[in-house]
């Protein structure tokens, strides 16, 4: 006899409280028998998706196969409602009575049927961009116009995806010389349509995809997109993070490299659906383990912390407790945290929200094509989604992972994070300083020519003691300096005198001995 756990207690609760009243469950399903397909896996996958897994090394796996046809004409016969499946999760999300779990039980397939809230109950051309226009402040603040457009990284090649609610006027607006929409998909009504429902959308992708010189210039005004629609506006069910997951498959399937979502879930509008913050663990709630699969494809998926800094709740909202994902929280013009910010940390005390950037008083475009200031995680997520895209462009061997770390490192509060601002604002001029050699091996030094002072990337969380030399021409010592300490990066002030030149820097850790050419100026 088969067994398949369904929360027992559940079901005895369904069946004497609420009779025939249907509630939402995550059908897990037995291992895919179509494994001959990943022999041809441009019928599933892209050649884009495919390139980007080469590139990183990721194989393709049993999770990018599609959920069976079958499988799933079979579950829609039984249940009140079957909506999105994950291939990735080998799911399906169902809303049934408890005698349609029961039924559901008897298929061959299925191997485990949970409730989705996780509990049972207890009762082209390159230009450089040269005038930022009324966005100008929130790109100095992550230092990307210095660091990244200045230098012509401006999003070329890379494609966002954009999960959210309606994208109201992003197709009538004009508010982008240089980006692209490439493709629009709509999980809630069905079809391509998203300019429908809300604008959320495209207030949140303009500040990625504006390039009006002189007007507004987003932080990736030369990325493609694409446009995903995953939240319904008048209701909050489960059944939207099925949505979202199937959104980031789409995503995934059609060669994206990042995603952005201004989404976050924690309680809906049955309250027996609610998570509690016990459950940010990154493992209990259905969106977090998808957030968690599609960073196992490769892609970089960027996620708003949420606005519940001050509430009941406080803290950070799903799928921003999930690892290996970036989690943006908000501050304003002077860098200070705003106080709607979702807190972290994650209940297992991983650092939440991982950065920060404007989200208070952020510059938007509206659907009437009027430019104003908006406050929400839902903009400051988008404004490091576009700069991770400008960056990633810099250092193209990087993987998604390097680009998450090198946005930690860089940030102010790398020393001093907290659960408000994480590791807090980072400077993409210092990241692309970090990536630019093999953050794996060695020693990053810059800036490069130096006027005063010079910053040290480490390799790893470093715990021996560092002896710095700084060499003239003739070998001789002019400033040392020995570092002692933990940590993954330091600035060296040298208090000796030093003449403009050039320099030889030698840095001696342990039994490894790195020697760099710096100029002083």
């Amino acid at each position: 006899m088969k067994t398949i756990r369904i929360a027992i207690a559940y079901l005895l609760f369904l069946s004497t409280v609420h009779a025939q009243e249907a509630r939402s469950y995550s059908v897990y399903l037995t291992a895919k028998e179509n494994v001959q397909q990943l022999q041809n896996p441009h019928q599933f996958l892209s050649e884009r998706a495919l390139l980007r897994r080469e590139k990183q090394n990721i194989k393709v796996k049993l999770s990018d196969l599609p959920v069976s046809t079958e499988r799933l004409h079979a579950i829609d016969n039984i249940v009140t409602y079957k909506g999105p499946q994950s291939k990735w999760l080998n799911a399906v999300y169902v809303e049934a009575t408890a005698e349609e779990v029961v039924a559901l039980t008897e298929l061959s397939f299925v191997k485990e049927i949970v409730p989705v809230s996780g509990h049972t109950f207890t009762t082209t051309t390159i230009k450089p961009v040269l005038d930022h226009g009324i966005a100008a402040d929130q790109a100095n603040q992550i230092s990307l116009i210095e660091g990244l457009h200045g230098l012509s990284y401006v999003g070329v090649g890379k494609l966002i995806a954009v999960l959210d609610a309606g994208f109201v006027g992003a197709n009538a607006v004009d508010y982008s010389d240089y980006g692209e929409v490439i493709a629009t998909r709509n999980f809630v009504e069905g079809g391509t349509n998203v300019y429908q429902g809300s604008s959320h959308g495209f207030s949140v992708l303009s500040t990625m995809a504006a390039s009006k010189e002189g007007v507004f210039i987003g932080t990736a005004p030369w990325a493609q997109y694409v446009l995903i629609k995953t939240e319904k506006e008048l209701s909050e069910t489960p059944e939207e993070m099925y949505n979202w997951i199937a959104g980031a498959e789409y995503a995934d399937s059609i060669g994206a490299d990042i995603i952005n979502s201004s989404l976050g879930y924690s309680e809906f509008d049955d309250p027996n659906d609610n998570y509690t913050v016990n459950d940010l663990d990154g493992r209990t709630s259905i969106i977090s383990l998808g957030a968690v699969a599609a960073a196992r494809t490769g892609m970089l998926v960027v996620t708003s912390a949420g606005n519940a800094g001050g509430g009941a709740w406080n803290k950070i909202t799903m799928p921003a407790d999930a690892d290996s994902i970036l989690t943006v929280g908000s501050v304003n013009q002077y860098g200070v945290v705003s106080g709607f910010s979702s807190r972290g940390y994650t209940v297992d005390g991983r650092i939440k929200p991982n950065v920060c950037a404007r989200g208070e008083g952020a510059y938007v475009y509206r659907p009437d094509g009027t430019i104003t200031t908006a406050n929400g995680t839902s903009f400051s997520s988008p404004i490091i989604a576009g700069a991770a895209a400008c960056l990633w462009e810099s250092a193209p061997n990087a993987s998604a992972q390097d680009i998450i770390k090198a946005l930690e490192v860089s940030s102010s509060h790398y020393y001093t994070k907290n659960e408000r601002i994480g590791y807090g604002i980072p400077n993409m001029k210092f990241a692309r300083y970090y990536l630019s050699s093999n953050p794996g091996t060695e020693i990053v030094v810059y800036p490069n020519p130096f006027p005063d002072h010079l910053i040290f990337f480490l390799p790893d969380d470093n715990t021996t003691a560092i002896q710095l030399e700084l060499r003239d021409l003739y070998g001789r010592v002019v400033a040392s300096e020995t570092v002692t300490g933990r940590q993954y990066q330091f600035r060296w002030v040298p208090h000796e005198y030093i003449a403009a030149g050039t320099y030889f820097l030698q840095i001696t850790r342990g039994a490894k001995i790195q020697v760099t050419q710096v100029i002083k100026i």
